[in-house]
Order: C-alpha cells, then structure tokens, then sequence
C-alpha cells in the first residue's frame, strides 16, 4: 500500500497544529493532494502566531476549542506528538475505533527512500545533522532530513523523496510513541543514550524507555542498529531489536580530526561514523566531511565574544544531565544561567557537578516556577557563587556581563524546560542571542 491509497476518499484531521510549525506543513501537504483536511487546536491561529497565509486556503479550521464532532466527522487523525495520548479526544477517538496515527510514522511506513532514525536523550540533534552532513558531502543534494526539528513535518518530505538515497530522521520519545501504534521500524537506527527525561508526562522511566524502543522494535533485516555501549540505556534500547547491533565508543574517534570540542562530541561522532562504515561509504569522505562540520545552532553554541568573555548558547539543554554536561565541556572560568519550569528530573546530579566544577565561577537562576527547592539546595551548597534569581534573559545576560571578565565564559545552559517564561527552548535561546547582540553594539 502506497500513502495515497492510505489516504485515498477519507476524511483527515489533524490534531494539533504545534508551536514548532510541523501541523502546518502536514496540513498543507494533505491540501496540495486534493485531501478532505480538518484541523483542530485548543488555540487559535493568533494564539499560536501564526498567519492565515500560512496555511492552504482548502484547510478547514475548527480552532480555539477541542469538540468531539471533529473526532466523529474524521476517518483517520494524524495526532501532533504535543499531545498525549490521555487527552479526552484522542481516548474517544480510540473508543469510537478511529484510526490515530502520527505523520513521522506514516512517513516511515510508507517511504519510498531507505530510513535512518536517529534517537537519545542527549546528542541526537548534532549527530543527526552530522549523519545528514556525511551522506549529504558523498550523496550531493540526494538526502532529505526531517523529524524532530522546527518547522519540519512528516508528510511533506514525501513531496521531497524523488531522486534521493536516504531520509536522516531525528525521532523524539513523543514521535516513537505513536511507532509502537503502527508497528514501524526506520530501516536503519542510531542510539546515542538514555537519561532521564520527560518524567512530566511519564509516569516512569521505565515508561519513557519503552517509547525509546519502538526505534528497534519492528526493524527488519537487513537493517541495523547503531548503540552507545558505554551507555546502559542505549544497550538496553539496542537489545529489543532482532537485527544486526553495532556498538561503539568514544575510543572509536582516536584518529578522527574534529572542530567539536567535548567528550559528548567525540560520542556523537563515533555513533555517525560507525553508521556510515555500516553503510559501507568511502572512509576519506567521511572523515573529511566530519572534520568541517562545525556542530549544530542552540548546543554549545559560541554566540559572541567580547572584550575577551565567550557567550555560549545552549538552550536545548532543558534536563540536568545536559548542563552537567555542558560545565565539564568548560576550561574557563564560567558563569552558568541555569533554571526554567521543572520536568521532575533528578536535580542531584546538576547540584553536584555545580558544587565541585572547579570552573564554575558564578552562577544566575533564571526563572522561579517549582524551582524552590533547586534554589534551596543552591543557596545551602554554593551561596558564595549563586549571583542572583531573575525573571528575564535581559537581566540574566546583564547581571552575568557584569560580573565577567576577560577569559570568562557566560553559558546559557539551562537544565530545565522553558515554558515559565519563553514558547519553547528556540524562543529562549533566541533571547540570550538578542540580549548578547546588545552588548555588542553598547561596547562599540
């Protein structure tokens, strides 16, 4: 079966339009096809900023409520991964035997161009950029790359699968869930790692392992997984698959030239290196195309620097793990905005690593939504360097301008989620970029 029969004289809904834009492209993908389209959200388009010229103008639009005739008017709904699968609509759907599926998995069942999913809690952004830089060097103009990344969308890279090798997929939990739904498998996977995360919507995380698992689960040879095996939830992820599991480590880069600096990269290029051996692609490409790959926007980012103070942007690190990663990446003295809303993570692990980072020079909360306790715990462990709480990135950027001095590092490294103050991590980040601009230009 073929994505048009799928979809052939049925009525589509599409649930969600989300705040990173990928409704919008499925919408309009179903629209330039001839497809009946309905969307729903709970919020309008002003809400939601976006414009009507965004959007096709045969879309119909039931927004700004949720009602159960748009569930009982649709044949097939294509459920945004923004939206769990305990929201009263989507368990009457189920009731009322309506198929509920998610555009990813869709794109993954009925792609006519082999698959590569990329997933972990940590580094799948940067090692799915850096797979689609390999395959792109060897394979000019012949990859498309989708998934979880802003304003992308699964059904519309049908429209882009003509004449290309492969679709580069970076898979979040919430997408892979619905891949458990339709029993679907990439062709081939890469597992960087498993930490904590999300426990705001899972209950356990066993739970969140389980979603993670639906990237092996229904793989068929001759395809193949790609595992971390110095981490234990990426081999535990690995051992559900019944295809063939390559490991690799960071010991795997030793000849590898890199611009990334941080054992985290050294990781996210073993893992697309040993995707690409897999493959069986030309080893001077590929080791070509790694050392000039110069990492991905909103991760470790450096910003700017003045009068000698490096600005490093790192919005995407919204969980504990990932900031501590971030401050064992440092060999400066560093100040570290950190805080955000709460996804009831573990915060030892952040609390620790900030009371004995011999670098860690000052640090700045920003935000105060369910962060008591964190602030707490920072003001009995490292009262001499919590510098302050804020409630804006403008006065974060200036309180940490102010007490850098030359050869310091200002790192936006949050470990928290974003929602208290910003739309989402890219909102913030986009902040701490405009603020630093500003410094520039006073210091003109």
């Amino acid at each position: 079966m073929s994505i048009e029969q799928f979809l052939k004289n049925k009525n589509i809904l599409v649930f969600g339009l989300g705040r990173q834009g990928g409704g919008i492209g499925d919408a309009n993908y179903l629209a330039r096809h001839g497809y009946i389209v309905r969307v729903i959200d709970r919020y309008t388009l002003n809400e939601l900023d976006i414009a009507p010229s965004m959007l096709e103008p045969n879309i119909e639009l039931s927004l700004g409520s949720e009602k159960q005739s748009d569930v009982d008017w649709a044949d097939i709904i294509i459920q945004n991964p923004g939206v769990p699968d305990n929201h009263p609509l989507v368990l009457y759907a189920k009731e009322q035997y309506k198929q509920v599926v998610s555009a990813i998995a869709l794109f993954v069942q009925f792609s006519p161009i082999p698959t590569i999913g990329i997933t972990g809690t940590r580094g799948k952004t940067t090692t799915t950029m850096l797979i689609y830089d390999i395959l792109n060097y060897i394979y000019p103009d012949q990859i498309i790359l989708g998934g979880n990344l802003p304003g992308t969308s699964g059904l519309d890279l049908f429209d882009r699968c003509e004449n290309k090798k492969y679709a580069v997929l970076e898979l979040s939990s919430f997408q892979l869930h619905s891949f458990h739904h339709q029993q679907i498998s990439p062709n081939y996977s890469v597992v960087t790692n498993l930490y904590p995360d999300h426990l705001n919507r899972y209950s356990t995380m066993d739970e969140y392992l389980l979603d993670k698992t639906a990237i092996v689960r229904y793989q068929k040879k001759p395809g193949f997984v790609v595992y971390n095996q110095e981490n234990e939830g990426s081999i535990k992820i690995a051992n559900y698959a019944n295809v063939t599991k390559l490991p690799y480590q960071v010991s795997d880069t030793a000849n590898i030239t890199t611009l990334l600096p941080g054992k985290h990269n050294l990781s996210n290029i073993a893992a697309a290196y040993r995707l690409a051996t897999a493959l069986n692609l030309e080893s001077k490409k590929v080791l070509l195309a790694i050392s000039q790959f110069k990492g991905v926007n909103y991760r470790q980012q450096l910003i700017a620097t003045l009068n000698g103070v490096r600005y490093i942007n790192d919005t995407t690190a919204t969980t504990p793990i990932a900031s501590v990663i971030a401050l064992k990446a440092q060999t400066s003295p560093t100040i570290l905005i950190c805080g955000g809303e709460s996804k009831n993570l573990p915060e030892e692990i952040l609390l620790t690593e900030i009371k004995n980072n011999p670098h860690l020079a000052h640090l700045i909360v920003l935000g105060s939504h369910n962060l008591t306790g964190f602030v707490e715990s920072l003001q009995e462990l490292v009262p001499q360097k919590l510098a302050g709480q804020v409630n804006s990135m403008e006065a974060a950027v200036n309180l940490a301008a102010k007490l850098a001095k030359p050869n310091y590092t200002v790192l936006l490294s949050p470990g928290f989620a974003s929602f208290d103050l910003f739309k989402n991590e890219f909102d913030r980040g986009d902040q701490f970029n405009h603020y630093v601009s500003l410094l520039a230009q006073q210091k003109k």
